[in-house]
């Protein structure tokens, strides 16, 4: 099997949008995703009800990424 056949596709509801996605992660891992990037989108939504749907996935992009490099270095470091 390739690795686009591997590949599973499943649609993922993000604050009432729809995604259709295909990624060879299990479905418990890409529903694990979905929940915790619906809930950092909504928690920003809910502080910033007036801004738009973009802008806080762009504003929910730099949290994850600013995250994410964190852990990088925190990793470097125990090396």
């Amino acid at each position: 099997m390739t690795e686009e056949q591997e590949k599973k596709r499943v649609t993922l509801d993000i604050l009432g949008e729809k995604y259709i996605i295909r990624s060879p992660s299990s479905h418990k891992h890409i529903f694990e995703v979905e929940r915790y990037v619906n809930a950092l989108m909504k928690e920003l939504s809910d502080k910033y009800p007036r801004m738009s749907l973009h802008k806080i996935a762009v504003l929910a992009s730099l949290n994850l990424a600013s995250d994410l490099l964190s852990l990088r270095k925190e990793k470097k470091k125990k090396r």
